[in-house]
Formats: C-alpha cells, sequence, structure tokens
C-alpha cells in the first residue's frame, strides 16, 4: 500500500496526463511504463508515490518537450480537486478563512508541502515549506504550487489578484520568456518559497462562500485526521526540529532561528494549533521515553539524561503523569530487564 504521506491522490497525475494533451500527447503513451491507465485515474481513493510522479513528470516532459509543464499544470489547478479541503476552503467567507483551511489540513493532501500564512500590517505572505528534495518533483512543485494559487485566488474571489514571488532555487532558463505573462514579480535565489500580497486581500469574499457546506466540509476533515492519525505538517516540523538525538533538545529560540521566523512568530503559528511549545517538548520527551524505555541495553539514569532531566526523580515524576506508572514498572511491564 502506498503511504499516504509520501504520495498524492491520483487527481494530480489526471490533471498532468490532461495537460500534456495539449500537446498531443495520449494518456497511455504517459501512463504506460507505471501501468496505470487514464480510467485508473478517476478512482478518487487511489494514490500515486513521490517516485513514480516523479517518472511521470520526466517522461511528460519528454513527450510535450514543454520544460516549462510546471506553469501551465498550476495554470489549470482548481480549487476542487483538492478533495474535501479544498471545499471547505472554497466554500470559505473570505481568503483568510480559505488559507487557514488550506494551512491546518494541507497535510492529509500529502507532505510534499506544508503551507504557513503569517499575516502583516501592509503585506502578508504564503510560506511553501518543501519536505521532499527529489527532483524534479521539487521544483515542480514549487512553481505549480505558486501559480496554482495565484490562479485559484482569481477563481475563488471572482477578481485579480497579484503579488511578489521569492523561490529558493536559481532561475530555470526555460522560464524568462514567460516572465513578461507571469501573474506576480518573481525573485529567485531567496531564503525560502513564498507568495507576497497585500493584506487587505485577506478580507476578500469568496464568490462561492457557504458557511454550512464549509462547515460539513471541515468536519469532514477532522474526522479524516483522527482517523489517520495524521499530525499537523507544522508541528511535526517543529517536533523534527526540536530535538537532537546527540545534543537533545533545542530552544525556542533555537528552532525559530531554524524555520526563518522570530519567536514570537513560531508560538503565534504553534497558538492556531492550540499548543505551545512546552506541550511539544512534553509530548516529545513521553514518546522518546516510551521508545527508549523498550531498549534493555540502556539504563533509567541513561535515558533520564538523554531526555534533559536534571535528576532521575523528575524523569520518575514526569512519566508517573504520563502514564501513571514508573519507568521501572513500565519496563518490567515490556518484559525487559530493569
Amino acid at each position: 500500500m502506498t503511504n499516504n504521506l509520501q504520495s498524492l491522490p491520483v487527481v494530480y497525475p489526471l490533471l498532468l496526463v490532461d495537460v500534456a494533451a495539449n500537446w498531443q500527447v495520449k494518456p497511455e503513451e504517459l501512463l504506460s511504463d507505471l501501468g496505470l491507465t487514464r480510467e485508473m485515474l478517476l478512482d478518487p481513493q487511489r494514490r500515486i508515490s513521490f517516485d513514480d510522479l516523479n517518472k511521470l513528470i520526466i517522461k511528460a516532459g519528454q513527450l510535450t518537450q514543454e520544460a516549462a509543464l510546471a506553469i501551465y499544470f498550476g495554470q489549470k489547478m482548481q480549487i476542487s480537486m483538492h478533495g474535501f479541503v479544498g471545499f471547505a476552503a472554497l466554500t470559505a467567507a473570505n481568503v483568510r478563512e480559505a488559507l487557514m483551511i488550506a494551512e491546518r489540513f494541507v497535510g492529509m493532501i500529502s507532505s510534499i508541502v506544508n503551507l504557513r500564512l503569517e499575516e502583516g500590517t501592509d503585506e502578508s505572505a504564503i510560506y511553501l515549506e518543501m519536505n521532499t528534495q527529489l527532483q524534479p518533483l521539487r521544483e515542480v512543485a514549487v512553481l505549480a504550487v505558486m501559480f496554482g494559487f495565484a490562479h485559484m485566488g482569481q477563481a475563488a474571489t471572482g477578481q485579480l489578484v497579484t503579488g511578489r514571488a521569492e523561490l529558493d532555487f536559481p532561475p530555470p532558463s526555460y522560464l524568462e520568456p514567460l516572465i513578461p505573462f507571469l501573474p506576480a514579480q518573481v525573485s529567485f535565489n531567496q531564503a525560502q518559497n513564498r507568495i507576497i500580497f497585500p493584506s487587505s486581500y485577506l478580507d476578500l469574499p469568496l464568490v462561492m462562500a457557504n458557511p454550512v457546506a464549509s462547515q460539513i466540509a471541515l468536519t469532514q476533515c477532522e474526522q479524516e485526521l483522527q482517523r489517520f492519525g495524521l499530525e499537523q505538517p507544522f508541528i511535526a516540523q517543529v517536533k523534527a526540529l526540536m530535538f537532537d538525538e546527540k545534543y537533545g533538545f533545542s530552544t525556542l529560540e533555537q528552532v525559530a532561528q531554524r524555520l526563518h521566523m522570530s519567536e514570537r512568530t513560531l508560538k503565534r503559528q504553534l497558538a492556531k494549533y492550540d499548543v505551545t511549545y512546552t506541550d511539544l517538548v512534553e509530548d516529545t520527551r513521553k514518546q522518546k521515553a516510551l521508545d527508549l524505555l523498550a531498549n534493555p541495553k540502556l539504563s533509567l539514569e541513561d535515558i533520564s539524561e538523554h531526555l534533559g532531566y536534571s535528576d532521575m526523580a523528575n524523569f520518575t515524576r514526569a512519566f508517573k503523569r504520563w502514564t501513571e506508572q514508573t519507568p521501572a514498572a513500565y519496563r518490567k511491564s515490556l518484559g525487559k530487564p530493569i
């Protein structure tokens, strides 16, 4: 079975097939190497791995001889193709609500990209944090999402939206002829991938706003998160950055620096998910403790020190708060020597 986090719904390769058709590429030409047909891509439950999608992107580029295929892909992207997440965003009251929905639930679609909205007084920004280094998927994904946002923003609001885009890679040669026709000013070799736009856009109403329909879709999104036990991508990212097996836990300031944001911004982002940095440290310590206690080669004192506790008594008190038993009792329940 394809890992949900390392894959995408087949609606995305289906769009690629339809875009490639503009260059007279037949579906079977593009899909045959992967044993797929266009009909298979109509199955809403089917997913495609990042590796297979990479192969498909390479093949599409070869068959169309169009290096800028990602731009055309983004221009054909529709909000409704993103499932319940897209429907909840499409029927939100305004752009702010739609972006917050996308930010919160994008992990249901795939781990290929995390979204983060930062509001400012005059300008705001959507940050695209790519979780895969696969090529050409990464560059294609950044460009497709960037231009997809511009296209979907116009469709959702019924208004022409403009802004600036910053990309963290060098300018592709194929993009130069298209620059005069792009919906935004683009800068390359930047620290992060982000779309910058006037903050006034956040209050623009959506043409399909429907509070009842949006709430139904949001409820479905929440149920899906619980059913699959998915963690919010941003929370998972912070957890990954906060602990190093050699050096232990990092401070809030250190993690904020790695995310290229201020401590205040990091706190505000975490507050969107009703958690604090301390909550995440506590949760990570608990999970690490449970994992380490299953290793009989590690003493209880070693584990306590590894998790940053000043003494064994503090570790024991914390573990009893989490599990209602001592570390020694838990290890004994696993059938491991204390």
